[in-house]
């Protein structure tokens, strides 16, 4: 029976200097980075609204904490990773900080079907980034396709797969075809999976839409603590879009100050609280506090607006849209400073139940 292994095990001898002036310069519209975490491997960034994401294989990531990656552009940008959800396929999402988080341009729209692609394509290249930032491809004939997996084999046998290249994209020119999973320790052989078959895993995590299925995932203790000393502009909340699943879910425990309590709806359609102010203030941001609350029910995306107006429909304004990544028992938002004298946030999605979209506390600063 023939074994199949992860891209893991280096041969002590290998040298990785490529025939680069064989192979085409690939496309600079997706970053990719070199991974150093579980294991050493490969992934690519992808951007949802004002976040960045690391989209890595799940066996490199492992049971690390958070990875450290590094871009393959031109100034070899460092950041860190922190794993928020695995999928099938060993298929793992990250959400990245730091300076890499900067070359994050891709949507994941921008990846479409590739039938027509492979029916083209004999020749690829593997694309990975090495530990110093500087690219590398090796150059791999296409020898099967399936409707999940792509098989390919290198051209030169004195160049095979090596150590450190899962999570590679595999291109056809300059066209991702899929990422590099796995290789059959005997044969050499890659598996790959489709780029069109790894958008599909991925994109109901970058929907907008209150649906999923719900689990019973509890907020970690390894979130950011509640600061002691925030300053919180008092307010009211005057107007909201949803009533309380029951009394003791009421809207009122938004702002009681005791993370025991939360608020809870269900969330059809946008959710939006209306807040009053105590005549003008200056804001320079919110704060949401989890609580004990299933993750899968927090807000995901959600948009601040303020207005100058006392009263009426009209003068508002967006200051603020952004993504509460489940993961944060307490979310900080600063924004640049406004006068305000209402203030309204709308909840566009939550973390996948449908059911229920439900928080402890909400602050001003």
């Amino acid at each position: 029976m023939k074994k199949t292994m992860k891209v893991a095990q280096l041969p002590k001898s290998l040298s990785i200097s490529l025939i680069m002036f064989s192979l085409p310069v690939l496309s600079a519209d997706i970053t990719q980075v070199h991974v150093d975490s579980g294991e050493v491997g490969q992934g690519f960034l992808v951007k949802r609204l004002n976040n960045c994401y690391l989209v890595s294989p799940e066996h490199v990531i492992g049971d690390a904490f958070f990875s450290s990656i590094k871009t393959g552009s031109k100034r070899r940008l460092l950041g860190e990773a922190e794993k928020i959800q695995t999928f099938g396929y060993d298929l793992s999402l990250s959400s990245v900080s730091g300076a890499a988080s900067t070359k994050c341009i891709t949507s994941i729209n921008s990846f479409n079907a590739i039938d027509s692609l492979l029916n083209q394509t004999t020749a690829v290249s593997v694309s990975s980034i090495n530990a110093d930032g500087s690219k590398s491809l090796t150059p791999a004939n296409l020898i099967e396709v399936g409707i999940v997996y792509l098989n390919i084999q290198p051209i030169d046998s004195e160049m095979p797969f090596y150590k450190g290249l899962s999570g590679s994209l595999v291109y056809s020119g300059d066209k991702p075809l899929g990422l590099l999973q796995a290789v059959d320790a005997e044969t050499g052989v890659g598996k790959v999976l489709r780029i069109d078959r790894l958008a599909e895993t991925i994109r109901p995590f970058f929907s907008s839409g209150f649906a999923a299925q719900p689990t019973n995932k509890q907020i970690g203790n390894n979130s950011e603590k509640p600061k002691e000393n925030t300053v919180s502009i008092p307010y009211q909340l005057t107007q909201w879009s949803h009533k309380a699943l029951n009394v003791s879910q009421r809207i009122a425990n938004l702002s009681d100050g005791s993370a025991e309590t939360h608020w809870a709806v269900q969330p059809n359609g946008l959710v939006s609280l209306s807040i009053a102010l105590e005549g003008m203030k200056v804001v320079n941001g919110l704060t949401f506090t989890a609580g004990d609350v299933d993750k899968t029910a927090l807000p995901k995306d959600f948009e601040l607006l303020s207005n100058r107006r006392e009263k009426g429909n009209r003068g508002w304004v967006s200051v603020y849209s952004g993504t509460w990544l489940n993961n944060q028992s307490v979310l900080n938002v600063t924004i640049a400073p406004i006068k305000a004298k209402r203030l309204k946030v709308i909840f566009r999605s939550n973390w996948g139940n449908a059911e229920v979209l439900s928080f402890s506390e909400l602050a001003f600063k």
